[in-house]
């Protein structure tokens, strides 16, 4: 009997390359789009996006916007501008961020901040914010509207949070703040936002599901500061421990350490490069790194649980190999 398309151990290769193609001419679209919706009257605000959106980047928020669409049933093709949307809130934080910290390198390249001056920068960051507004005036809801809005002042406030506490050693508590708001409620708005375009009505549901993304995301994205591969990464390890910033792997690990180290080297303006890599290996021995991706795996599964309950499609099937990208990636 011959064997029906998709089955069987060749069907699914076939299955896989089209799907691989479907994703690659999806993120074909959202370049273009990226690219096409900047479109500022002066032109240095329009070198210095591109300059940060031709860097790169993985476009996971825009992805899952127009997935979680089709998933729940929606035409996909009308979630891309939200997605859109979505990536330049993204794009805008980097900008900001990178004046904040000071930052001298992003994915493998030289920051936006450093060619083209602190100014600059923020000023193009304000502007994606407002195109991003305008992206939803024009294409969305007043409740996306609403949830977006909020998404951001949770960003702004996360971020300002995470300043007030750098070179302490923080709670657990804090720390999922922080992390929820820096990362975690912009992939909750992907979500959600994606979820209503496609006439699903349970958004605080599509919400979750996009926070629990985030957060794995921003726990492998610790973890990889202390044991990353910076030829794979793109930045080398230790960094936040130079900021003096507490992350999970430390954390995990905090009550097997000596404290008044750990203080030490958090509260120091200039950590020595010795003791940044003493307690980063300590935390490595002790598990750290394991408990993190054991964290990670708990978040990503409870995400996962929810997203099964949706009708199967190749949208849910993208979805579901993103999770296991974000959990597995770098590692």
């Amino acid at each position: 009997m011959e064997r029906a398309r998709g089955s069987g151990p060749r069907g699914r290769g076939f299955k896989s390359r089209r799907a691989q193609k479907r994703k690659m001419l999806l993120l074909d679209r959202i370049e273009e789009r990226l690219l096409k919706e900047l479109n500022p009257k002066v032109r240095l605000v329009l070198e210095t996006g591109r300059y940060l959106i031709e860097s790169g980047g993985k476009r996971l928020r825009p992805l899952l916007t127009v997935l979680f669409c089709g998933m729940c049933g929606g035409d996909s093709e009308k979630a891309l501008p939200l997605g859109v949307g979505l990536e330049y809130i993204h794009a805008a934080s980097l900008l900001h961020d990178d004046v904040v910290d000071g930052a001298k390198h992003r994915r493998g390249r030289e920051t936006a901040n450093l060619i083209f001056g602190n100014e600059v920068a923020v000023l193009t960051g304000d502007y994606m914010y407002a195109k991003a507004l305008h992206l939803f005036a024009t294409y969305g809801t007043m409740d996306m509207i609403r949830l977006v809005s909020q998404v951001v002042m949770d960003m702004a406030e996360a971020q300002v949070l995470e300043l007030s506490k750098v070179g302490e050693i923080i709670s657990e508590e804090e720390y999922f703040r922080i992390i929820d708001g820096k990362t975690g409620v912009l992939f909750g708005a992907c979500t959600a936002v994606g979820g209503m375009a496609g006439g699903c009505e349970d958004k605080d549901m599509l919400f979750d599901i996009g926070l629990r993304i985030g957060r794995t995301f921003q726990l492998i994205d610790d973890l990889l500061d202390y044991a990353g591969d910076p030829s794979r990464t793109g930045k080398p390890v230790g960094n936040d421990l130079r900021e003096g910033k507490t992350t999970y792997p430390l954390l995990s690990v905090l009550d097997l350490l000596n404290r008044e180290f750990v203080e030490r080297i958090l509260s120091s303006p200039a950590p020595s490069h010795e003791d940044i890599d003493t307690l980063r290996k300590q935390v490595i021995d002790l598990g750290g790194v394991e408990k993190t991706k054991e964290r990670a795996r708990r978040e990503i599964e409870k995400a996962r649980e929810a997203i099964l309950s949706f009708p199967d499609s190749e949208f849910k099937e993208e979805i579901l190999r993103i999770t296991d990208f974000i959990i597995e990636r770098d590692l």
